[in-house]
């Protein structure tokens, strides 16, 4: 059984920086170089027109996705399950770590010996650059070289990273940007939720003042209880003001970390759908051991682990990746009760939506015979439509439940 899909019709309509230990000029200047390159793009796409992703800073080459698949990731369409190539391909933090990671490689090497070798001889540059002067000034500035090479000489005897520990460092970024791109997908259409929620309130709100009113013409309402009532209306307009701009933020937000700008105007597509029967197949003991082979702090401290030249800091290690694997499967129980949570709670929105459709029928046929007024009518109606809208927030939080246990499965579970 799978669940309907979350449509607009339902409601409404890292990063680890090396270039830190020494010095951040050329990283700087990099970055100033791909401001300039994208102002030059986004000048040139709005010149033309467009509103797609820039596709001339995409991160890999042309010969790496076949023309369909370059042609699905540059139209104006975004949908949910182009999220994690839009975020590789056009997240600029992605751009700026992979090329950070390239840098690495080619300054330091692959292995720790390679990066431990590269330390020491920045700190023969640094020493062999000393002036050996007499004046004051050359004193302090010998004495800094001094301290910058035995500080490096310290790091080549202390370092246990290689550029595996980095790769697996920036991938973790990357995901994580992806996990947020998802969150805040769900997020555009939760808010236009709460919109519909908030709207649907207006409404009751407004029956009411104008209830009031007319019970205050017929003297069985105070001046003080239209005012109040008038009061709750005017509240509830600025709440919808309010989370009018939250969606435009959201769905800012969420374009430009996939290539937008943030005045494009890309199609959003629903949300996926959530496999029912992936759920109930569950093997939480059989995830738990794959969150722990694919968690990326387990992976990192393990690298880390085989580095090690000393016993102690083996030991230390060792000790801290037994506690990261016991965290992991922690956080992966954790998420999977709260996913059967959120799966009960979207089956009971469910039987309400089809218990509150039956009543309106019969308060219809009711209404029909005379037995009921219109507005003892609406109050059915109403309470239908606020149930519909139940079942839309469960589908959003079993959706949001679901991804989160899968990313946790998939190396992004707490290993704290």
């Amino acid at each position: 059984m799978k669940m309907r899909q979350i449509e607009m019709r339902q409601i409404n309509v890292r990063r680890h920086k090396y270039a830190q230990r020494l010095s951040g000029t050329g990283l700087s200047q990099f970055r100033k170089r791909i401001r300039g390159w994208i102002c030059a793009w986004v000048l040139l796409v709005s010149v033309a027109g467009t509103t797609v992703p820039l596709t001339a800073l995409a991160a890999s080459p042309e010969f790496s996705r076949t023309d369909e698949e370059w042609s699905r990731l540059q139209d104006n369409v975004l949908e949910y399950d182009e999220i994690a190539d839009l975020i590789h391909e056009y997240n600029v933090t992605v751009q700026n770590n992979q090329y950070e990671y390239r840098t690495f490689v080619q300054d330091y090497g692959t292995t720790r010996k390679d990066i431990s070798n590269q330390y020491l001889t920045l700190a023969n540059d640094l020493e062999n650059s000393k002036s050996d002067g007499s004046t004051a000034s050359e004193r302090v500035s010998d004495l800094q070289l001094e301290l910058q090479a035995k500080s490096l000489r310290e790091q080549a005897d202390d370092n246990i990273e290689d550029s595996h520990t980095y790769y697996l460092t920036y991938s973790q970024a990357e995901d994580n940007l992806v996990m947020s791109a998802q969150s805040k997908f769900i997020a555009y259409y939760d808010y236009q939720l709460q919109l519909a929620e908030a709207e649907a309130s207006g409404e009751t709100l407004e029956d009411t003042y104008n209830l009031t009113l007319i019970k205050n013409q017929a003297g069985m309402a105070t001046e003080a209880e239209v005012l109040d009532a008038l009061e709750a209306v005017q509240n509830q307009e600025n709440t919808e003001a309010t989370l009018r701009q939250q969606v435009e933020s959201t769905r800012q937000s969420l374009i430009v970390m996939l290539g937008w700008s943030g005045s494009d105007d890309p199609e959003i597509c629903a949300l996926p759908s959530v496999n029912m029967s992936a759920v109930e197949a569950i093997d939480l003991e059989a995830d738990q051991a794959t969150a722990v082979e694919n968690n990326y702090t387990v992976q990192i401290n393990q690298r880390k682990y085989d580095n090690s030249q000393t016993d102690s800091r083996k030991e230390n290690l060792l000790k801290t990746i037994e506690a990261n694997k016991k965290a992991v499967r922690v956080s992966v129980a954790s998420a999977y009760q709260s996913l059967q949570t959120a799966k009960l709670t979207y089956e009971q929105a469910l039987s309400d939506q089809t218990a509150a459709a039956r009543d309106v029928e019969l308060a219809e046929q009711r209404r029909n015979a005379g037995m009921i007024t219109q507005y003892e009518f609406n109050e059915y109606s109403v309470n239908a439509e606020a149930k519909d809208l139940a079942v839309t927030r469960a589908e959003l939080d079993f959706l949001q439940a679901y991804e989160t246990y899968r990313w946790y499965v998939n190396g992004m579970a707490s290993a704290e």
